[in-house]
């Protein structure tokens, strides 16, 4: 799916410096040829976007685990808007139902999402107010990965 002046996006990044999720409502003012940017060219540059309320525009520069999903108002949230426990574990951890985002993620993927992105979904139900891992699903158990967080829930459950 090609990006278009006007339309409506939600981003999922997860941030360099805490490693906390973060969901952004963005609208692309002007779709770019893909370039790549930063540090070894390991972010792509896609667009020029503004965020939902906001009235500064900024590239949208995307790195090789952020999710891109068409549409604003999604059926989830991150970890980080919700009152109570949020992770600084460098997976997107969200907040809603599992059916839901991962009909999300595999209809609405404005980039194909890459595998290495979807082992990193940890998604709860409801807003944590505990700090552990009781509550929480892994969105694609199947998929191996080499992330200590997915893999210690993985042997968790068996």
């Amino acid at each position: 799916m090609a990006l278009s002046a006007g339309q409506r996006l939600t981003l999922l990044k997860i941030d360099d410096a805490l490693a906390m999720t973060h969901r952004y409502e963005l609208q692309v003012r002007a779709a770019l040829e893909p370039q790549g940017v930063g540090y070894q060219g390991r972010h792509q540059r896609v667009a020029v976007v503004r965020q939902r309320g906001k009235r500064r525009t900024f590239y949208l520069d995307l790195a090789a685990d952020d999710i891109v999903l068409n549409g604003w108002d999604q059926p989830f949230r991150a970890d980080t808007e919700c009152a109570g426990v949020f992770s600084g574990n460098a997976c997107h951890n969200l907040v809603g139902d599992p059916e839901a985002i991962r009909d999300c993620i595999e209809s609405l993927a404005v980039f194909p999402v890459r595998d290495s992105a979807k082992a990193k979904v940890i998604v709860a139900r409801e807003p944590r107010i505990r700090c552990d891992d009781k509550d929480l699903t892994l969105l694609c158990p199947d998929i191996d990965t080499h992330h200590a967080v997915i893999n210690r829930m993985k042997e968790a459950r068996v």
